[in-house]
């Protein structure tokens, strides 16, 4: 199994993004509130570290950036798990009362990037979203790579069977483990609308807060078509908590379309 910093070193390279931030609206609809482009830099150092340099723009106009930095990574958040493929899940380790939530997840699939932030406030409640999409070496198409799907469109692509390899990390255990996915498609439809390029969100609104609820057991998901034109291939992670509300687990799903 690859170490964290060798996932992160398939990310090497310079990403161009687009930052679109959203709120929720009545009925699972979404609020643009803001968007900026990004160039963001992961450059290998010596001793095995890892640089990244987030540099942002306004949409339109200027090649000066609004604002940069730049740190290095060494160690890891216990809230980070990487997969082998470089796709990864960053969250609290603890729903905790009175204090807010959040959630990061992400997908790589060769120069191509797509990740989410989730926010949620001390009620439970999701606030906003932060989608980024991002290509490595070259600009993004605003058409190709960031048109929504209807949720027509969505239950459509999801229509039939779904087979491919879930890989889980249980946080208890320590390690990964491996097993098959034979699935209807059904099962992934979300009350969210899309998102941009392909994403959507699946997850309780709001969140079973510790001063409300005795059991505290949810799943916060995120999934992808890579390649939304034809919609075979598809990525989802989840994100699970025990009743708890302790982190338990994180899964991550890479199946094709059955043709049949």
């Amino acid at each position: 199994m690859k170490t964290p910093i060798q996932c992160l070193a398939l990310h090497l390279g310079e990403w161009h993004g687009l930052f679109s931030d959203y709120r929720p609206t009545a009925h699972g609809g979404w609020e643009l509130v803001g968007q900026k482009r990004s160039l963001i830099t992961f450059e290998a150092l010596e001793l095995g570290a890892i640089r990244q340099t987030n540099a942002y723009y306004p949409l339109e106009g200027s090649p000066t950036p609004e604002s940069s930095q730049s740190w290095v990574y060494q160690d890891f958040s216990p809230g980070l798990r990487f997969f082998p493929d470089g796709s990864f899940s960053n969250g609290r380790l603890q729903l905790a009362p009175f204090s807010d939530f959040a959630v990061e997840q992400g997908f790589l699939w060769g120069d191509r990037k797509a990740r989410l932030v989730q926010q949620w406030d001390a009620q439970g409640r999701l606030v906003e979203v932060t989608a980024i999409l991002e290509r490595r070496g070259q600009a993004l198409d605003p058409v190709a790579d960031c048109a929504p799907l209807s949720r027509e469109q969505l239950r459509a692509c999801l229509q039939g069977r779904w087979r491919g390899i879930a890989q889980s990390f249980a946080v208890a255990e320590g390690r990964f483990a491996e097993t098959e996915v034979d699935s209807s498609g059904a099962e992934w439809l979300s009350n969210w609308d899309p998102l941009p390029g392909g994403l959507w969100i699946g997850g309780p609104d709001p969140l079973p807060i510790p001063t409300a609820q005795r059991d505290r057991s949810f799943s916060v998901s995120l999934s992808w078509f890579p390649q939304p034109e034809d919609c075979h291939c598809l990525l989802r992670l989840s994100r699970d908590y025990d009743a708890r509300g302790a982190w338990q687990r994180v899964t991550l799903i890479r199946a094709q379309k059955d043709p049949g």
